[in-house]
């Protein structure tokens, strides 16, 4: 069993330019007993698809470049502040309208991980892994997320009219956001801004609960990314997965599907050790990006 070191990320980053660049570091703060540091490991485990071209002694550019889908981990214990820390940089990313329409469901316990990987059709990498995330995009959320952020702002001793013009803001967005029973308000949305566009240059908000899901959807996403570059760089491994029961596992979560639908689940571990990688293909650069 592989113990993460209890240390702070500007400790744990630090660990990691060490396997970039070796030196003898000292020993973290508080930190006691036999352990390997992960970071360690990392050069042998975790850099062997590394390309030449692909090496940067930057520890964040590093992590996406090396960033690969491991199907096959060892057991490693997670600190729980290595938990919070991973959680907290997932909360970071940015959302439309700061509305942060997501949850995240961490999952460690041996049991809730045996029955989650089940439900993720027994993928090795669900099976093997030492935590699932579930990332669920929820609409539901948008009243309370905007009555705590406006409390915050209450608190941070924005000015009065600032916090109005926030709360009106948020109102007018729920209502726009609203599909209304059997999406009836859809059909009126669309003629609306259909009309509006005509008009002027403007985009077209989510109309349906489906393309409403879809926006909330982006901005899980975009906080499952932060969460998967924060793990490579404190020396985890992850595995997005889209292949999963959804139906099912929002059951197992007690959530409904009116307002929730699971976006991926996260594999998180440490690769294992007899895991070989296949080298990394991407399509050629001009073929993704035009530049004008």
């Amino acid at each position: 069993m592989v113990r993460i070191a209890n240390t702070t990320l500007t400790e744990q980053i630090h660990f990691r330019w060490c396997c970039i660049a070796p030196s003898n570091p000292p020993s973290p703060r508080g930190a006691s007993g036999p352990l390997i540091y992960v970071a360690y490991a990392t050069p042998i485990c975790c850099n062997s698809n590394m390309h030449a071209t692909n090496t940067t002694p930057d520890p964040i550019l590093s992590a996406i470049f090396q960033r690969r889908a491991i199907r096959h981990f060892q057991p490693v214990d997670i600190a729980a502040s290595t938990r919070d820390l991973l959680l907290r940089c997932a909360r970071q990313a940015p959302s439309s309208f700061n509305m942060q329409p997501y949850r995240l469901y961490w999952i460690e316990s041996p049991e809730r991980v045996k029955a989650v990987a089940e439900l993720c059709v027994g993928q090795k990498a669900a099976k093997t892994a030492s935590a699932l995330v579930v990332a669920v995009a929820d609409i539901g959320s948008l009243r309370s997320t905007a009555e705590l952020q406006a409390a915050w702002m209450r608190q941070a001793g924005f000015p009065a009219e600032k916090i109005h013009d926030y709360e009106r803001t948020a109102r007018i967005g729920r209502v726009l956001f609203m599909p209304g029973p059997l999406n009836l308000f859809a059909g009126f949305k669309w003629m609306l801004f259909r009309m509006l566009n005509v008009l002027k240059t403007m985009g077209m908000p989510p109309l349906t609960r489906r393309t409403i899901f879809k926006w909330a959807g982006k901005s899980t996403a975009l906080a499952c990314q932060n969460l998967m570059i924060a793990a490579e760089v404190l020396g985890l491994n992850t595995c997005p997965m889209e292949g999963f029961d959804g139906r099912r596992l929002l059951q197992y979560l007690g959530l409904s599907r009116k307002h929730h639908e699971i976006v991926m689940v996260i594999a998180i571990g440490k690769k294992s050790a007899d895991y070989v990688e296949q080298p990394q293909w991407r399509r050629p650069l001009e073929t993704t990006v035009t530049v004008l």
